[in-house]
């Protein structure tokens, strides 16, 4: 692990739970950038160092490593690319009493915040953001910018494509696969294949729609009014979340 001081993008839910993670790990956090929070305010002890404007500017960022804490997939990929423009990877976090068998990778910018149980042949690819009490079944393949909500519990073989979203408590039988973009609502038990870009509710799982995605909500399921958006005239990436 970097003995450089983490920085953590994002002062919201996630950050505050990256924080306590990163705590944990005795590591040094050096504090937060953020769109929403005024520069130089406190969340939860840590300080709010400026925007997210200044992971542009390298000289800014070499002295630290870098994690991404915000739930919006889209976003947070985008955030932590601007981290690797700089020829730099983001940090991977993973709690303490999660253990990693030597056959399991993770990618940088992936965070498992806890109580995740972690089977051989796991993949975990760059930017996924893994809440606590998730089980990975033998040989999953989760691609990169995925979030995984509390109490998801995947079966053996399955695969989650690139950025879709499982909601709390979500059941993947065995050797299935979740589309790109696709969101599964809490507590669906999806039985078949899920296409790219679609919504999935119930138990057995049925797809009811498309999913409608932006980068700057904090959940698929949660809309942000557009009043608390931070950001440049055009719309910014909202990191309050």
């Amino acid at each position: 692990m970097s003995a450089r001081p983490l920085l953590i993008v994002g002062a919201g839910a996630h950050g505050r739970a990256v924080l306590e993670l990163a705590r944990l790990l005795d590591m040094t956090v050096a504090g937060f950038l953020d769109d929403v929070n005024p520069v130089k305010s406190s969340i939860d002890g840590c300080e709010v160092l400026g925007r997210t404007s200044l992971l542009d500017e390298k000289p800014f960022i070499g002295p630290f490593q870098a994690i991404v804490a915000i739930g919006n997939s889209i976003a947070r990929r985008g955030f932590s690319n601007r981290i690797r423009a700089h020829g730099r990877e983001p940090a991977i976090l993973i709690h303490p009493a999660v253990r990693i068998p030597d056959s399991a990778r993770i990618g940088t910018g992936s965070v498992l915040v806890g109580e995740n149980v972690v089977y051989p042949g796991v993949i975990i690819g760059q930017d996924v953001l893994i809440d606590p009490g998730v089980t990975f079944g033998i040989d999953n393949l989760i691609a990169d910018g995925v979030y995984i909500c509390p109490g998801c519990h995947l079966g053996a073989y399955v695969s989650l494509r690139e950025e879709c979203f499982l909601g709390m408590g979500v059941v993947v039988v065995p050797e299935r696969t979740i589309g790109r973009r696709a969101v599964i609502g809490a507590g669906a038990v999806v039985f078949k294949d899920v296409p790219d870009g679609k919504l999935v509710f119930g138990n057995p799982g049925r797809v009811t729609g498309d999913a409608v995605l932006d980068d700057w909500s904090p959940y698929p399921a949660r809309s942000r009014d557009s009043r608390t958006r931070v950001g440049d005239k055009n719309g910014g990436n909202d990191t309050g979340n």
